[in-house]
């Protein structure tokens, strides 16, 4: 659970309206600050606005995809520290260990909240 006073900010990015309302509302009732996204170009505006302290991001997106979205944050020293946690329906859309060395995790959709949650706390620690 995040602190009450100061809750961590999570940038929830992903095209499907549905899936940002959802995420909003279970990592609002676990304590967190949650931004959205709806676009990997409005992603990079959020985070240049309002650093995050973790993003939630989707790989299959108009404009600017997820995976420009990782590239461009990961290699500019002002914002390659934030955790990614990447939602995909694609089985094995990135190698773990390239994911693990860019401190970027990733999930299988449909999203299970329980293991989304933990993956939160974890990079959290």
């Amino acid at each position: 659970m995040a602190e009450l006073n100061n809750p961590k900010k999570i940038l929830v990015v992903d095209d499907d309206r549905a899936v940002t309302t959802m995420l909003e509302g279970v990592l609002g009732a676990q304590g967190y600050s949650v931004l959205t996204a709806y676009d990997g170009l409005d992603c990079m505006v959020q985070v240049k606005k309002n650093v995050p302290d973790l993003i939630v991001l989707d790989i299959m997106m108009p404009e600017v995809n997820g995976y420009d979205v990782c590239s461009n944050l990961k290699f500019d020293q002002k914002y390659k520290h934030i955790p990614i946690i990447v939602l995909t329906s694609r089985d094995r859309e990135l190698d773990e260990r390239i994911g693990s060395l860019m401190g970027i995790d990733y999930m299988q959709k449909p999203i299970d909240r329980k293991i989304l949650l933990e993956k939160i706390q974890n990079a959290f620690k």
